[in-house]
């Protein structure tokens, strides 16, 4: 699809940020669109018919969030998750790094199940793409305010980090996640 139309100004909600000590949001649960795809695939398998729908459809029918235009005065930059969490906070971030708490990483109890029975591994759902969930960047400020839109919106909503000086995507975690490439819709 292709969308033409004109913008009303300082109405714009960039999807590139910079500065420093800034929140980073996630809404929704990342990877299940992953898994489904996979499983698709037939790379992972699951006997339990319920669960495995639960992953297809995810894939097949990604439900985008409804929290963007009510919290957009409150954020500084957002953009929808196409290219795998990793691959698009980096996207967003100009001259800054993020510092991510890899455990609030929001996942859904069928991908928790998955993971935990060893079908894969945590760090290739951070750049599955294709969860239509949104990051969001914003000043600390806001944070109240914007938990409190989620909530009243029925909205799951996670703070996964923050935006720090150093470059590149930091965890953490006390080893080397080596995270697979980015996705692309392209390749």
């Amino acid at each position: 699809a292709t969308f033409f139309g004109n913008v009303i100004k300082n109405k714009v909600i960039k999807q590139n940020s910079s500065g420093i000590n800034k929140d980073i949001w996630v809404t929704g649960n990342i990877g299940d669109s992953y898994i489904g795809l996979n499983i698709i695939k037939n790379k992972i398998k699951v006997n339990d018919n319920k669960i495995k729908n639960y992953f297809t459809n995810k894939y097949y029918f990604p439900k985008h969030s409804l929290i963007g235009a009510k919290i957009s005065k409150f954020t500084e930059s957002m953009k929808d998750i196409s290219d795998g969490l990793i691959g698009d906070l980096k996207k967003m971030l100009i001259k800054n790094g993020a510092f991510i708490y890899l455990n609030e990483i929001p996942i859904s109890k069928n991908l928790k199940k998955i993971i935990k029975n060893k079908k894969i591994n945590k760090k290739y759902i951070l750049n599955g793409g294709d969860d239509y969930e949104l990051i969001i960047i914003s000043k600390r400020e806001f944070r109240k305010k914007i938990i409190s839109i989620a909530k009243s919106n029925k909205i799951k909503i996670t703070l996964i980090g923050k935006t720090i000086k150093k470059l590149g995507i930091h965890f953490d975690s006390n080893y080397n996640l080596n995270i697979p490439r980015e996705f692309d819709h392209f390749s």
